[in-house]
């Protein structure tokens, strides 16, 4: 009886230790590492590599998506991004509780996932060809805190980051930021991306989504890794819910503005602010609403905005009730 006793606590020894170590799961299109060893996070985390080959070793190099909060349930939505977009795709399952402690997620991903990845997969290792992604506003302000170190990332994917992105600072080096969201978060997006100084198309751009989307919906791969001329702002293009306001009552305008690239892509932009003449409207851009103010008069009514000598105008027709 004591031996078996014996031989059953080695066996437990055995496999508790087996479950601490690294497991790799092959599948097609994708490894996924459980218990990923980290001397700064632990081993408590999953790793997925989707790949953009059915295996490994692949044939040539890619540039490379870091998402923070992905792990091997979004197989599907990788599979369908990687069909359109040759990347490698790389995502470890941060929870809510990881996100207190962006020091740690900032030194894991720049001193120890980076590296690994780079010398474990064929990556193009320049920092304009190594993206990052977050959804959320607890994975935006990590994923803004690592945007920041210079030469890591040349481009920043956020998917309803709330109010995250007025923590944004800019790396020294050339990079674009791409936001999706609802149009409180694309209004505040804009103000904040504008004041940085960066430019609607050439360094930004932004597209609407609610936070049910999934985690690789928030990527716009081909706006982040497209030529700078070709994602130069071309035209704006206004649209209303209406083009009539009736005075007198509670009701407002929607308008909403397209940005067309130099590449044919079509994207949100927010006005912060527009010229309106006479000035008998206000401007809501949280709510992207046109509301008439009190006193206002009969008549037509002129709206104009525009960013970089590229303008629109639309018009706005007041009546009584």
């Amino acid at each position: 009886m004591k031996h078996i006793y014996f031989l059953l606590v080695c066996l437990l020894a055995a496999v508790s230790g087996f479950a601490q170590e690294e497991l790799m799961i092959i599948s097609p299109g994708r490894e996924t590492f459980i218990h990923f060893p980290s001397a700064v996070l632990g081993n408590k985390h999953t790793l997925t590599v989707f790949l953009p080959e059915k295996a490994i070793p692949l044939s040539k190099r890619y540039p490379v998506v870091y998402l923070l909060g992905a792990s091997p349930n979004q197989a599907a939505e990788a599979q369908r991004f990687l069909e359109k977009h040759k990347a490698l795709v790389v995502g470890i399952d941060l929870q809510e509780a990881d996100y207190q402690n962006q020091a740690k997620i900032v030194e894991f991903v720049s001193r120890e996932l980076i590296p690994y990845i780079d010398t474990n997969y064929l990556t193009f290792t320049d920092a304009s060809q190594r993206f990052l992604a977050a959804q959320g506003k607890s994975a935006a302000l990590a994923a803004i805190a690592l945007f920041a170190k210079p030469n890591l990332f040349g481009g920043l994917a956020l998917a309803s980051s709330g109010d995250a992105l007025e923590q944004l600072t800019l790396p020294a080096h050339s990079a674009r930021v791409f936001v999706t969201g609802r149009q409180p978060e694309l209004a505040l997006a804009q103000r904040t991306l504008q004041h940085l100084g960066l430019k609607y198309g050439k360094d930004f751009a932004l597209a609407y989504a609610s936070s049910a989307d999934g985690l690789f919906d928030g990527l716009d791969f081909a706006y982040l890794t497209a030529p700078a001329d070709e994602v130069s702002l071309k035209r704006l293009l206004p649209q209303q819910s209406g083009r009539m306001l009736v005075l007198e009552n509670d009701g407002s305008v929607t308008l909403s503005v397209n940005a067309r690239l130099n590449n044919g892509r079509t994207y949100v932009y927010i006005p912060v602010s527009l010229r309106i003449s006479p000035p008998y409207l206000n401007w809501d851009a949280s709510r992207g609403e046109l509301t008439a103010l009190p006193g206002a008069e009969p008549g037509t009514v002129k709206i104009s905005g525009g960013v970089d000598k590229i303008g629109f105008q639309t018009k706005i027709k007041l009546k009584k009730q």
